[in-house]
């Protein structure tokens, strides 16, 4: 009987561990995310190449002016913010702050603190991992939806993709 009752205790333990929510990272309505950067040019000219740069890509407002977005591009619920961190690592994040969730509130670029910052709610993210570190994103722990970006082809390309 009591190696019954340390089992389930065992097993009941295992599931409340493997339950524990590290933090909500789906809170933004699912959409469409493909841009591609068919080139080293490309990038160079429209890309982030340097520690804390960003930049906002919101296909239906042609944002950035000049983007080469072909039929098949789509750029998320929200729009796409790609941000580098201090190692000029590249990260994609949808603009959708994930405590508001509405598409017309955008996360910024917080050049004084070197994160993202929702104009709305105030909330702060990293710009590494996207999750919360002040606010209400932090309280509720939502972090901002991350997408994938991938070098490709032979000319230098990226693609950000879901």
């Amino acid at each position: 009987m009591m190696k019954k009752l340390s089992y389930i205790l065992a097993t009941l333990t295992v599931l409340l561990i493997a339950g524990c929510d590290a933090g909500d990272h789906d809170r933004i309505p699912a959409a469409a995310v493909f841009v591609e950067f068919k080139s080293q040019v490309v990038w160079d000219q429209y890309g982030v190449t340097g520690s804390f740069m960003h930049r906002r890509f919101i296909r239906n407002q042609n944002e950035p002016a000049g983007f080469p977005y072909t039929i098949s591009s789509a750029t998320g619920y929200s729009g796409l913010m790609l941000v580098t961190n201090e190692h000029a690592t590249p990260f994609v994040y949808d603009l959708c702050c994930p405590v508001e969730i509405n598409s017309n509130i955008r996360i910024e670029f917080d050049d004084e603190n070197l994160c993202l910052r929702c104009p709305r709610c105030g909330s702060t993210y990293d710009i590494s991992t996207g999750g919360p570190m002040t606010g209400s994103a932090a309280d509720g722990r939502y972090f901002l939806q991350s997408y994938i970006i991938t070098p490709y082809g032979t000319a230098g390309g990226w693609r950000i993709s879901r």
